[in-house]
C-alpha cells in the first residue's frame, strides 16, 4: 500500500463537509455546467423531433457525446494524474461554452445531423473533466467523508438532470432551441469562472512517466481486480442494451403517447427525482455488502425499457423511471467510493477514466444498432430484450468474488501501484 493510500485510509473526519471549503468550491463550480450538460441533449432531441427527424437522426445526435467519451476518456484520466485537475475543469468548461456558442451562431446553416458534432465536441470536453473531478475528491476529503462527498456531487448532478430536463423541454417548447443553447453556453462559462483560484495540492508531487506507461498502469490496476472487471462489464452491457434503445425511443414514444415535449421532460425529470432519495440513503448507510445492494438495485433499471415496451400511461412510466434513477444512483455512490478507497491515488484518475470508458465503449454501437433492431424486430420486442439483458447482466456480476463487497476478496494480494 502506498503512502498516499495509507493517508487516505487513516484520515478521520468530523462528518461536516462545511469544514472543507476547497471541496465545496469545486463542487459549486461543477453545478452550473452539470445543468447545461443535461439541458443540451433534451433540447437537441426535441428540436430534431420538431424538424421531423426519426429515430436514426436522434440516435446520431445522441451518439456524438458517447463516441467522444469513448475516444477521450482515457486521455482525460492520464491528464488528471499528470497536471492540475482544477485547470482541467476550467479548460473543459471554457471549451464547452465556446462550442455551444459557435453552434448557436451558425444554427441556420447546420444540418440536423451536424448537431451530433456539437454533442461530440461537448462530450470530449466532458471526458476531460470527469476523471479530474472524481479523482480530485479524495484529495480534498478524508476517507470517512467520501460517501457523503460523492453523494453531494451526485445530488447536484441528478438535480441538474431534473432541472435541465424540465428547463430544456420548456424552453424549446415555449421559446425555441436558440434560447436553450444560449443558456447552456452561459452556464458553462459560469462553471469555468467559479473554479478559478482552486489549487490541486498533489499536482506537483505526481510521478512523470510516459503516456503509454501511464495508460498501462491504469489497465493493470483494473486487471488485477477481477471484481472491478465484472462490474465494468455489467454496466457496459446495461448501457449498450438498455440505455441506447430506451433513450433513442423515448422522445418518439413521448411525442406519440406521453403528451409531447413536456411529457418527455417529465419522464427524464422522474429519472432524476428517483436518484435524490438514493443519494441521501447512500450518504448515510454503509452496508456490509455494498456490492450486493448496488448490483441488485441496478438490475431494476430494466423497468425503464419495460415501461416503454408496455406502452404504460405517463404516471406509471414516470414511476418506472423513478425506480431506475434510484437504482443507478445507489449503485454509483457505493461504486465510486469503493474505487476511491481501493485504487492508489497515483493511478486513480486513469482507473476512473477506464471505468467510464468501459461503460461507454459499447454505447455508440448500441445507438448505431437501435434503429436497425427496431426496424427488424419492432419497438416492443427490442425494448423487452433490452429489459432482460439489463437485469441479467447486473445479477450475473455477483457471481464474481469481490463484487459483493466492492473490494478485494480476503487473502487476495494486489499490487498497490497497479503495476
Amino acid at each position: 500500500m502506498t503512502a498516499s493510500t495509507s493517508h487516505r485510509e487513516t484520515t478521520t473526519a468530523d462528518g461536516r463537509l462545511s469544514r472543507y471549503p476547497v471541496f465545496l468550491r469545486v463542487w459549486a463550480s461543477q453545478s452550473a455546467g452539470a445543468v447545461a450538460d443535461q439541458l443540451l441533449p433534451v433540447a437537441f432531441a426535441l428540436y430534431a423531433v420538431q424538424r421531423g427527424a426519426g429515430a436514426g437522426t436522434i440516435a446520431v445526435i445522441l451518439a456524438g457525446r458517447a463516441i467522444a467519451l469513448v475516444v477521450c476518456l482515457l486521455a482525460g484520466g492520464i491528464l488528471a494524474d499528470r497536471v492540475s485537475r482544477p485547470r482541467i475543469l476550467f479548460t473543459a468548461d471554457v471549451l464547452r461554452a465556446a462550442t455551444v456558442l459557435g453552434a448557436l451562431l451558425t444554427l441556420n446553416r447546420l444540418p440536423l445531423a451536424a448537431l451530433g458534432i456539437v454533442t461530440a465536441l461537448s462530450g470530449a470536453a466532458e471526458a476531460m473533466s470527469r476523471p479530474a473531478m472524481r479523482s480530485l475528491i479524495p484529495a480534498l476529503l478524508p476517507t470517512g467523508l467520501l460517501e457523503r462527498g460523492n453523494a453531494l456531487v451526485a445530488a447536484v448532478q441528478r438535480s441538474a438532470t431534473l432541472i435541465g430536463a424540465l428547463v430544456g423541454a420548456a424552453i424549446v417548447a415555449a421559446i425555441g432551441i436558440r434560447a436553450a443553447m444560449g443558456l447552456a453556453s452561459l452556464l458553462f462559462a459560469t462553471g469555468a469562472v467559479a473554479v478559478l483560484g482552486v489549487r490541486d495540492s498533489v499536482a506537483g508531487a505526481r510521478t512523470r512517466t510516459g503516456v503509454l506507461a501511464d495508460a498501462a498502469a491504469g489497465v493493470k490496476a483494473i486487471r488485477r481486480r477481477p471484481w472491478v472487471v465484472a462490474v465494468m462489464t455489467a454496466v457496459a452491457i446495461q448501457l449498450f442494451a438498455g440505455t441506447a434503445p430506451t433513450m433513442t425511443l423515448l422522445p418518439l414514444v413521448a411525442t406519440e403517447q406521453l403528451g409531447g415535449e413536456l411529457g418527455y421532460g417529465l419522464v427524464l425529470a422522474a429519472l432524476a427525482t428517483g436518484a435524490l432519495p438514493a443519494i441521501a440513503l447512500a450518504s448515510r448507510w454503509r452496508p456490509r455488502r455494498p456490492g450486493v445492494v448496488g448490483m441488485l438495485a441496478l438490475s431494476s433499471y430494466a423497468a425503464l425499457p419495460a415501461s416503454l415496451a408496455l406502452a404504460l400511461p405517463l404516471p406509471v412510466t414516470a414511476i418506472c423511471f423513478v425506480i431506475g434513477g434510484f437504482a443507478v444512483e445507489l449503485y454509483f455512490v457505493y461504486w465510486l467510493s469503493a474505487l476511491q478507497r481501493q485504487i492508489p491515488a497515483e493511478v486513480l484518475g486513469k482507473t476512473l477514466a477506464l471505468d467510464q470508458l468501459s461503460a461507454f465503449a459499447l454505447l455508440p454501437l448500441g445507438y448505431a444498432l437501435a434503429g436497425p433492431a427496431i426496424a427488424a424486430f419492432g419497438v416492443q420486442p427490442t425494448l423487452l430484450a433490452a429489459a432482460g439483458l439489463t437485469a441479467a447482466a447486473s445479477v450475473a456480476a455477483l457471481l464474481v468474488p469481490g463484487v459483493a463487497t466492492f473490494s478485494d476478496p480476503v487473502g487476495t494480494k494486489s499490487d498497490p501501484a497497479g503495476g
